[in-house]
């Protein structure tokens, strides 16, 4: 059996050390710094710098977590 795998776009992978806004499915949900990623992966490890207006109870500063990249958009800071 075959497995499907999320592919993202490869014009909008993000570069590790990078700063950007990550958003899902049109809302901007916080500011990240990546600190681990590597061309082509399916996860990026992120730092969050700032929440956006109505998510800060959601990504506090300073909070690391797993995205899975596919599922998210990367707009360079």
């Amino acid at each position: 059996m075959k497995f499907h795998h999320e592919t993202p776009d490869r014009l909008m992978m993000p570069v590790q050390g990078n700063t950007y806004t990550v958003s899902r499915e049109g809302k901007d949900l916080f500011t990240a710094v990546i600190d681990e990623y590597k061309p082509a992966a399916c996860w990026a490890e992120v730092q969050v710098v700032s929440a956006k207006e109505g998510y800060e109870d959601y990504y506090p500063k300073e909070t690391k977590m797993r995205l899975k990249v596919a599922l998210y958009t990367f707009t360079k800071e």
